[in-house]
């Protein structure tokens, strides 16, 4: 009885204590904005017309994952794409690159019709026991799915999130979403470093405070190298030279073993010299222009 007690007594001291009760109380202070019951009544009404789309495609969700876990097709789907892999190569390491390839491009298509959490429950039912199945660890594979679960908000050609800030900004929509595609680039491969060695899940703090602090320096150097490539710039205007010498270097750098480190570190420092020594043979040029391919996306939809 004490035990019910102090239960009730708990969660009626969060419920007077919460965001909503304290809103409802201080809205009293302006007579123009005091939520009387008109007022209340509309409000909920509103947030329940608002949240039936989401309800509908979590239950859609819901249904999807429920028939993948029941009738085992998840499994079968999972099997296809480890299948697929190892129908192009029987490498241990290949058919893992292989399969997170085409588990990335699936997360992708399937992120362009549902929000992220759908994507993600989905996601993880179909794409997960492919990754468990290949050895990837549970943490790094839910990351995994995850990431390209948020990804496929800034995936042409729906990109949502960059419909909502062209309409926001008054920005025209398809230079939007195209230029929002081209800046996220380098974080389409930084999950590849999650799966593909164990070294990865330093990234997700799963490893010593040492080995949280060396791959998050490689994972930043990574795509600073990826940003060189998308967005042509590094010490000064990058060229194709060494805008192609850093894709090879990023993936390496990725990689997160010791000898693919030490060679994509090699290609970016060539890259960087490349790139001073062209800028020496170039005319002078301001170093705070930005890069003539990036498209201006100022007007209106």
């Amino acid at each position: 009885m004490f035990l019910k007690f102090a239960y009730c007594v708990s969660r009626a001291f969060r419920t007077a204590t919460s965001p909503e009760s304290l809103a409802f109380v201080l809205s009293f202070l302006d007579r123009r904005h005091r939520l009387t019951p008109q007022r209340l009544f509309t409000a909920l009404s509103a947030g329940v017309r608002g949240v039936l789309p989401v309800v509908a495609v979590c239950a859609a969700a819901g249904i999807i994952t429920a028939t993948t876990t029941k009738t085992g097709l998840g499994a079968q789907l999972a099997s296809l794409l480890v299948r697929g892999a190892q129908a192009i190569t029987s490498n241990p390491t290949a058919v893992l690159a292989l399969t997170v390839v085409l588990a990335a491009i699936a997360l992708a298509v399937l992120g362009l019709a549902v929000p992220v959490t759908a994507s993600f429950i989905i996601g993880w039912v179909i794409i997960g026991p492919a990754l468990l199945a290949l050895g990837v660890s549970a943490p790094a594979a839910a990351m995994f799915v995850f990431y390209y679960s948020v990804l496929s908000e800034v995936t042409p050609p729906t990109a949502l999130a960059a419909v909502a800030a062209s309409a926001i900004t008054g920005g025209r929509v398809i230079p939007t979403m195209m230029q929002t595609w081209k800046y996220t680039l380098p974080a389409f491969l930084v999950p590849f470093a999650f799966v593909l060695t164990d070294n990865g899940e330093g990234l997700l703090g799963l490893r010593s405070f040492f080995d949280m602090v060396w791959t998050g320096a490689v994972g930043a150097l990574a795509v600073a190298a990826l940003a060189v490539v998308t967005g042509g710039w590094m010490i000064r205007r990058a060229g194709w030279p060494e805008r192609v010498l850093c894709v090879p270097a990023a993936a390496l750098l990725l990689y997160l073993s010791p000898v693919t480190i030490a060679v994509g570190a090699g290609l970016l420092a060539v890259a960087a010299a490349v790139n001073l020594l062209m800028v020496r043979r170039r005319p002078a040029e301001s170093s705070d222009q930005p890069p003539h391919d990036i498209p201006d996306t100022a007007g209106t939809s």
